[in-house]
């Protein structure tokens, strides 16, 4: 009677391995991938939120006080118990360096042609502008209010 000498090889084959640690990475890139488009999605929808609430509480502003607002302090300024106070919006600087997803930078205008953001007062203040910024398409969008083009009409940004 012969003996049989089989030994079983246990485990795995070195391009087996890499095979499987090739497939999480492609399934890894998949998943990051993804994850950004949502967070740049979330941020958009934020920032967007955001000019919206500015862009209302301008609106309200002018429809109880009877001019628009020359300026982000007219509207974070207010008292709480005014239906145009603003919280919570971040407002000034660069959009592009912003890492708050609810940051805007306001432009007043004003007509007859005014030269700087100084010459608008509450007799030629007609409206105004609202940026916010376009994550996934890194740009700035613009939310406007009031009337912000036409002859004589001049946009600045506001303090």
């Amino acid at each position: 009677m012969q003996k049989s000498t089989t030994t079983l090889k246990q485990g795995f084959t070195i391009v087996e391995l890499l095979i499987v640690i090739v497939v999480i990475a492609i399934l890894a890139a998949i998943s990051i991938v993804a994850y950004n488009g949502i967070q740049a999605r979330g941020k958009n929808s934020s920032a967007q939120s955001s000019a919206t609430t500015v862009v209302k509480k301008a609106e309200i502003y002018k429809v109880e006080v009877g001019n628009y607002p020359l300026g982000m302090s007219n509207l974070t300024g207010a008292p709480s118990t005014a239906t145009y106070n603003l919280t919570g919006i971040v407002y000034g600087g660069s959009l592009t360096n912003s890492s708050a997803t609810n940051a805007v930078t306001t432009y007043v205008c004003g007509s007859g042609s005014p030269a700087s953001a100084a010459d608008i007062t509450v007799n030629n203040i007609v409206g105004g502008l609202v940026y916010y910024r376009d994550y996934q398409n890194s740009t700035n969008l613009t939310a406007p209010y009031g009337i912000f083009s036409g002859t004589g009409i001049a946009c600045y940004a506001s303090i």
